[in-house]
C-alpha cells in the first residue's frame, strides 16, 4: 500500500493541467440536470438527448495519456507531454503490477469524479418527467423502468406524451456512471491487448475513431420512432441495476488483475 500511494501521488503530479480536463469532460453530464432544474423542476424534452454519450470520447484520451502515453499517444500536446518519459520508473525497483494499479486508479479518478458529482447532484431533484412521441419508446419505458407511468394527455393532438419516472434523474446519472465504468474497463483491455503489437497504436486509433461513428447508424432507427441502442440499454439497466453492477464488479476485478499481470510481463 505504501508503494501504491507513492506511485499514485506521483502520477497525479506529473502534469497538474490534466485535472482541468474532467471539467470539460463533465459538462455534457450536467445537461439533463440543468434542463430539469430550469423547467418546472423535473421536465426534460426528450429521451434521446439524455443518452447521446458524446463525452465518452474523453475516456480514450485519458486512458492513452495515463496508462501508456509512450505507446499510444502522439507527441506535440502540452497535456500529454508531461506523461512522456515516465517509463523511467520501470527501471527502478518497483512492483510493476502496483505501478499499473496506480495508473488505473488515476484513470478512474479522472473519468468518474464528475459523474459521481452528477449522481449526488441528481439526488436534490430525483424525479423526472420526459416527453416522448414514439410509441415503441413509451411502451419499452413503461415495461422496463420501475414505477414509470404515463401522465394524462394534453389537449393538443400534436403534443408529445409525458412519462413520469420516479427517481428518473438519479437513474440517468447512475446509467451514465455505469457506462463510463464499462468504457474504462474495455479501454484497459484494448490497450493492454494491443500494447505489444507492432502497429498497435494505429490499430487502436483506427478502431477508436471508427466507434465514434456508430451513433450515425442509429439515427435511422430513431427517425422511424424506434428506441436507440442507448435507450434500450438504459431501460434494461433500470430494470436490473443490481445484476448489472454485480456483473460489472466481477468483470472489473478480472480485467484489472489480467491487465496488471500483462503489464508486468510486457517488454518496455
Amino acid at each position: 500500500m505504501k508503494q501504491f500511494w507513492s506511485l499514485f501521488k506521483f502520477q497525479t503530479k506529473i502534469n497538474p493541467f490534466i485535472w482541468f480536463m474532467p471539467i470539460a469532460f463533465g459538462i455534457p453530464l450536467f445537461i439533463p440536470t440543468l434542463v430539469t432544474s430550469s423547467v418546472s423542476g423535473s421536465y426534460h424534452p426528450g429521451f434521446y438527448s439524455l443518452f447521446t454519450g458524446q463525452n465518452l470520447i474523453f475516456v480514450g484520451i485519458f486512458g492513452t495519456m495515463v496508462l501508456a502515453p509512450e505507446k499510444f499517444q502522439f507527441g506535440g500536446t502540452n497535456i500529454a507531454s508531461g506523461y512522456y518519459g515516465s517509463e523511467f520508473m520501470l527501471t527502478r525497483a518497483i512492483d510493476r503490477p502496483v505501478l499499473y494499479r496506480a495508473k488505473a486508479a488515476v484513470l478512474y479518478l479522472l473519468v468518474l469524479s464528475m459523474p459521481i458529482i452528477v449522481v449526488l447532484t441528481s439526488l436534490q431533484n430525483p424525479d423526472l418527467i420526459v416527453s416522448e412521441y414514439a410509441k415503441p419508446v413509451q411502451q419499452l419505458c413503461l415495461a422496463q423502468v420501475p414505477g414509470s407511468t404515463m401522465l394524462p394527455a394534453t389537449n393538443s393532438k400534436t403534443s408529445p406524451s409525458l412519462i413520469s419516472i420516479p427517481r428518473g434523474s438519479v437513474l440517468v446519472a447512475m446509467w451514465q456512471l455505469w457506462m463510463l465504468v464499462v468504457v474504462a474497463i474495455t479501454l484497459q483491455l484494448l490497450l493492454m491487448f494491443l500494447y505489444p503489437l507492432r502497429y498497435g497504436k494505429w490499430a487502436f486509433w483506427v478502431l477508436y475513431f471508427g466507434l465514434i461513428f456508430i451513433p450515425l447508424f442509429d439515427i435511422g432507427t430513431v427517425s422511424h420512432g424506434m428506441p436507440s441502442i442507448n435507450e434500450r440499454l438504459f431501460f434494461s439497466f433500470s430494470g436490473h441495476q443490481t445484476l448489472y453492477w454485480i456483473l460489472t464488479a466481477g468483470i472489473f476485478t478480472v480485467t484489472q488483475l489480467w491487465c496488471e499481470r500483462r503489464f508486468a510481463q510486457l517488454e518496455q
